[in-house]
C-alpha cells in the first residue's frame, strides 16, 4: 500500500479516536450540564458544540472546491449560547463529524497533493487536515476536562483508569 492510502487511513482512524471518547462521556451529561461554565467567559460543552460543530461545517462542505472559511459562517454566534437542547447539540455534534467522516472517504491520494483555502490562504490539503485534527483534538480535550469536572465522581475513564481507579 502506498504511504498515501496508508495516511489516509490513518487520519481516519486519528479523527474517530478525537471523536470517540468525548461522544461517550457527552452521553453521561443531564441537559442543565450542557448549559454549565465554571466561570465566566469561559466556554460550556453546548459552545463548545457549537462551535465545533460549525467549524467543521465550514471547512468540510465542498472541501477540495471551496475557501474553508464560508461567507456565511458567523463565529462570534457560536459563542453564545443558542439554547440548544441535549438532543439537538448531540445531533448538529453528530452531523459534523458525519460530514468530516464522509470527507475524509472520498479523499483520493492524489488529493493530498492539491491546495485548499482556508481564510483565503493556501494549504496543502495534507496541512489542512492536520490543522483541523488538532483544532478538534484541542477542544475535545477541553470538552473532556469540563465534563470531568462537571460529573465529579460519575465521570468513568475514558482510557486507561489511573490505579485508584481500576476495580
Amino acid at each position: 500500500m502506498a504511504f498515501e492510502e496508508v495516511y489516509l487511513t490513518a487520519i481516519q482512524a486519528r479523527f474517530r479516536a478525537v471523536r470517540e471518547p468525548a461522544e461517550q462521556a457527552l452521553g453521561w451529561l443531564n441537559e442543565e450540564q450542557f448549559h454549565q461554565t465554571l466561570a465566566p467567559d469561559t466556554n460550556s460543552v453546548a459552545l463548545l458544540i457549537q462551535h465545533m460543530t460549525n467549524n467543521m461545517t465550514s471547512r468540510w462542505t465542498d472541501f477540495l472546491t471551496t475557501d474553508g472559511e464560508k461567507p456565511d459562517r458567523n463565529r462570534d454566534a457560536e459563542f453564545v449560547d443558542q439554547g440548544h437542547d441535549k438532543e439537538t447539540l448531540l445531533t448538529l455534534w453528530n452531523d459534523g463529524w458525519q460530514l468530516v467522516e464522509s470527507t475524509l472517504a472520498s479523499l483520493t491520494p492524489d488529493d493530498l497533493e492539491r491546495t485548499v483555502l482556508i481564510r483565503g490562504e493556501p494549504h496543502l490539503v495534507v496541512d489542512a487536515i492536520e490543522r483541523q485534527l488538532a483544532h478538534y483534538a484541542y477542544h475535545t480535550g477541553q470538552l473532556i476536562f469540563l465534563m470531568k469536572i462537571l460529573l465529579g465522581p460519575d465521570f468513568k475513564p475514558l482510557t486507561i483508569p489511573l490505579p485508584h481507579q481500576r476495580h
